[in-house]
C-alpha cells in the first residue's frame, strides 16, 4: 500500500533540493551539460597511442632480432673459418699445397670435418645433394658470387666484407 504522507515528505524533500540548486547554480537550461564528444576524442587518442607504441615496440624488437640473427651469423663465419683442425691419419695425410687431408689410396683431397671430396680447383666440396660448401666453415657456397650461406640460419654472407647480404641482391 502507498503511504501518502511518505510521497508528500518524498516529493516536498526533492522540491527543496531544487530550489536549492537553482539558486547555487543558476536555472535548469544553464546546469544541463551540452552533449559533447570530448571523452570519446580523448579516450580515442589514448587508445590510438598505444595502438602506435605498440606497433614501433613491435618493431624495434623485430629490427633486434633480426640483426641479433645477422651479427651471430657473421661472428660464426669467422669463427668457423678462424678454426680448422686438420687431424691426419695412416691413409690420409695433410696435403702442404692445399691444407686438406690426401687419401693416399686414391689421390682426392678430402674435407676432413665431413669425409666429402673437395674439388683441386675450387677447393670447395660437393655435397651429397649437390651443393658446394667450403670446407673451412660448413657454410654453403655460391660458386657464382662467391657469397657464403650459413645451413644454419640461411643468412647469406660477403666473405670478402664481411656483411649480411640482402635476399633481393
Amino acid at each position: 500500500m502507498i503511504d501518502r504522507d511518505q510521497v508528500l515528505l518524498e516529493s516536498t524533500a526533492t522540491h527543496r533540493e531544487r530550489v536549492a540548486a537553482a539558486l547555487l547554480f543558476g536555472p535548469l537550461d544553464e546546469r544541463r551539460k551540452a552533449p559533447t564528444n570530448v571523452k570519446r576524442f580523448v579516450v580515442s587518442v589514448v587508445l590510438a597511442a598505444v595502438a602506435c607504441v605498440g606497433c614501433l615496440g613491435f618493431s624495434f624488437v623485430v629490427s633486434l632480432l633480426d640483426d641479433r640473427r645477422q651479427t651471430q651469423a657473421v661472428e660464426s663465419l669467422t669463427a668457423a673459418m678462424a678454426a680448422n683442425p686438420l687431424p691426419e691419419t695412416d691413409t690420409q695425410v695433410t696435403d702442404p699445397g692445399t691444407g686438406f687431408l690426401r687419401d693416399t689410396t686414391t689421390g682426392e683431397l678430402v674435407d676432413p670435418r665431413t669425409g666429402y671430396p673437395v674439388d683441386e680447383d675450387t677447393g670447395y666440396a660437393r655435397t651429397p645433394d649437390g651443393r658446394w660448401q667450403d670446407p673451412r666453415t660448413g657454410w654453403f657456397v655460391d660458386p657464382a658470387t662467391g657469397y657464403l650461406t650459413d645451413p644454419a640460419s640461411g643468412v647469406t654472407v660477403d666473405p670478402e666484407t664481411m656483411t649480411v647480404v640482402k635476399e633481393d641482391q
